[in-house]
Parts: C-alpha cells; sequence; structure tokens
C-alpha cells in the first residue's frame, strides 16, 4: 500500500509531480462530498465540444452554475466554429491532491511547483475553475459567459461564480469523514480546517483509497441494502425495505448512528452494521 507521503517523496526524487497518483483517493472523496450535499459536485463529460483525456488527474466534475455556463460557452463555440473543440487541463481538484502540490511546495522544491494553496483554499478545490489549454481559442466567449480570466500570470485558468464558495470546506471534511470512518482508533475533528491533524493523516492515507470492509450509502442496493432498512425499522427508525437506499435511508441512519453515539454521517460501515446487528 502506497502513502500519500510516499508517493510526495517519489515525485520530489523523480522531479516529476502527478497528483494523479491520488486518483482512487480522490474518487472516495468526490463520492463523499456528494453524499455530504447530494450533487453539488457534477460530471461535465457529457458536454459537447470537449476533447477529453484519459489523465488520472483530470477529475471532470463542477458545480452546476459552471456546468451550465460552459455549455452554453461550448455551444456557442461549435456555432460559430463547427468542428470547434476545448481542451481542459484541469478543473476540480480534490483535498488529497492540493495537499500533494502544497506538500511539495513547502518542502522547498519551487521548480516544481513555484506556488500552492493551502488545501480548501484553491478554487479548483470548489468546482468553480477550470484551465483551458487553448484559452486563445475561447477567452472571448468565456468572458462573454460569465467567466474571470486569471490573467498574463495564470492565462490558462478561468474562473465562475455562480456556485457555492464553501465545497472546498466540504472537501476536507470528506477527507476527515472517510478517515474517520476507515480508522476507527484514530479519530480526528470533522471541522473543513485542513491543519496539522488533517495533514498527518492524509500523509499516511493510501493513494489507491481506503479499502476495508464494505461501504453502504446513497445508491446502494440489495439484500444488505434491505436487512440495514429492516434492522432501522426494528430500531424504532421506520423506513420502506425496499432494498434502494435512498435519502430516507440515510436520515434514518443519521438518526440512528446519533441516538448510539456513532458518527451521524447517514453511511452505513463496520460500526454501524455492528451496532445494527448485521454480519457480513
Amino acid at each position: 500500500m502506497t502513502t500519500v507521503d510516499e508517493a510526495i517523496r517519489s515525485m520530489i526524487a523523480t522531479q516529476k509531480v502527478d497528483t494523479g497518483k491520488v486518483q482512487g483517493l480522490s474518487r472516495q472523496i468526490i463520492a463523499e462530498t456528494n453524499n455530504i450535499l447530494t450533487g453539488v459536485l457534477l460530471n461535465f463529460e457529457d458536454l459537447p465540444g470537449l476533447t477529453l483525456s484519459s489523465e488520472a488527474f483530470l477529475n471532470y466534475f463542477l458545480q452546476s452554475g459552471p456546468k451550465e455556463s460552459l455549455r452554453s460557452v461550448l455551444r456557442q463555440g461549435i456555432n460559430q466554429k463547427p468542428g470547434m473543440r476545448m481542451k481542459i487541463n484541469s478543473a476540480y481538484r480534490t483535498v488529497a491532491q492540493q495537499h500533494i502540490l502544497r506538500q511539495i511546495y513547502e518542502r522547498g522544491h519551487r521548480d516544481l511547483v513555484p506556488l500552492a494553496a493551502r488545501p480548501g483554499r484553491s478554487n479548483h478545490e470548489d468546482g468553480l475553475a477550470i484551465d483551458v489549454d487553448n484559452f486563445s481559442d475561447w477567452k472571448a466567449l468565456l468572458l462573454k459567459n460569465g467567466w474571470e480570466w486569471q490573467g498574463a500570470a495564470d492565462p490558462v485558468h478561468f474562473y465562475n461564480n455562480s456556485g457555492r464558495d464553501d465545497v472546498g470546506d466540504l472537501g476536507v471534511k470528506a477527507f476527515q469523514r472517510l478517515w474517520n470512518r476507515y480508522n476507527p482508533n484514530d479519530q480526528m475533528t470533522v471541522d473543513g480546517d485542513f491543519g496539522e491533524q488533517s495533514a498527518v493523516r492524509m500523509n499516511r492515507s493510501p493513494v489507491d483509497g481506503f479499502v476495508t470492509t464494505r461501504i453502504f450509502t446513497i445508491g446502494s442496493t440489495g439484500e444488505i441494502v434491505k436487512k440495514i432498512q429492516q434492522a432501522l425499522t426494528n430500531a424504532g427508525f421506520p423506513v420502506p425495505v425496499s432494498g434502494n437506499f435512498d435519502e430516507a435511508t440515510a436520515a434514518a441512519v443519521r438518526k440512528f448512528q446519533d441516538k448510539k453515539g456513532l458518527g451521524a454521517d447517514g453511511v452505513v460501515g463496520a460500526k454501524t452494521l455492528k451496532v445494527l446487528g448485521i454480519l457480513l
């Protein structure tokens, strides 16, 4: 199991920064962020006029406002010039990815990372920003549709303010919740502030994501979900026993967890399964 700190040390040794090394962990953080606030991050790979890349560091997610604005930009570009395509170098950046950049910067390797915001503070972490490789083709349309340009110092960077400005904090909370769920004997405060407690644990986190037991959350289906719903109903938190883990089930789980002194996150992991009396 490669840890984030080991990946950072390897990047410094090879002089090659690659935040795609934490793709597995990043995907878990994105899913958990959307579990905290349903649908706050939307995949935009379905938009017309994009040249998509399979690079592991790319997370094609934005908030709904910027996504719809980008949709308008792309449509207008295609109408003006059929076949016109936008190539995006960066969009949503997870707290794990920002941590890598910040750590390389803080460890003095400014030749690799000249500047990096503290994790939770980059507008890429809010799902409000994109870096456009062929920015000169799209700059006028982006500005016309509510995007702000970073300027000549960072010419590929565009920012759209039609969304929440706290999604970076939600991403930090998502990581903190994930850590606590998979590390019951080493808990930290879930406060959305990426301080020393979070940095230390991020360094110790697996780049491929946490894998210790099955997790049941919104979108899960099957017989185990039925058992969870029946156990909740028996415990005095009635929900339809449908086999579909929906928002009503998550709300009942939170109430049950709160009553039992568990972390009330609405996600059923090993501890909640045990208290519910469910064995896998």
